[in-house]
């Protein structure tokens, strides 16, 4: 198997199909939702009658951790190195404080940043799943909010952030390289200015 460096494996077709069941309970009418070809500038696009189309960042947020934190992972390295092996132990685990950064980045090599720096969605979306499989929230912000130098630098000075723990669904899982994530809560007030309604985005 070939070293992976992208993230999740196979989330191909939940993607899809998220985005058509939001879509579709918004009463927003598409021809068609589909994985991209292009799976470092977007997850998913959608087309529509009038000849229109959008592309999309599809992020899940887990249950449990909705309801014990209320944060929003926001993809910061998809993919880095200790530079000594030793520093994996000090920095995985529970969240680290903003203060942590610099110091954490100057432990690391970097062999890819995260979406927030190369992502070339027109839309991000997060959403939640409940235990029955219903929307427990779908949540929708402009990409170029997101990606945004602004933006950014409020994660850096405001937000905590994690080395992740790779589950078995990653194809990265078996690799020795790391991610880290930022946290951010839903309520926060910077991310509520950025926060959009679907209807109003697609004008339907």
């Amino acid at each position: 198997m070939t070293t992976n460096i992208s993230g999740n494996f196979n989330t191909s077709l939940t993607e899809v199909a998220i985005v058509k069941k939001i879509l579709s309970q918004e009463g927003i009418s598409y021809l068609s939702v589909y994985k991209s070809p292009y799976s470092d500038d977007e997850d998913v696009a959608v087309n529509f009658s009038d000849g229109s189309s959008i592309t999309i960042e599809v992020k899940e947020e887990k249950l449990e951790r909705i309801n014990k934190y209320n944060d929003l992972g926001i993809d910061y390295i998809s993919a880095f190195y200790f530079i000594s092996a030793n520093d994996e132990f000090y920095w995985k685990g529970s969240p680290k404080s903003p203060t942590a950064l610099n110091n954490f980045e100057s432990k690391i090599n970097i062999q890819k940043l995260g979406k927030i720096f190369y992502s070339k969605a027109e839309l991000w979306l997060f959403y939640c799943l409940n235990i029955d499989g219903t929307i427990s929230f779908a949540e929708w912000y402009l990409g170029s909010d997101m990606t945004s130098a602004n933006f950014i630098q409020y994660l850096r000075l405001n937000c905590s952030f994690s080395v992740n723990n790779k589950t078995t669904s990653q194809l990265s899982h078996s690799d020795s390289h790391q991610s880290a994530v930022f946290f951010i809560n839903r309520n926060d007030p910077y991310l509520l200015t950025l926060k959009k309604d679907i209807k109003d985005l697609l004008n339907r």
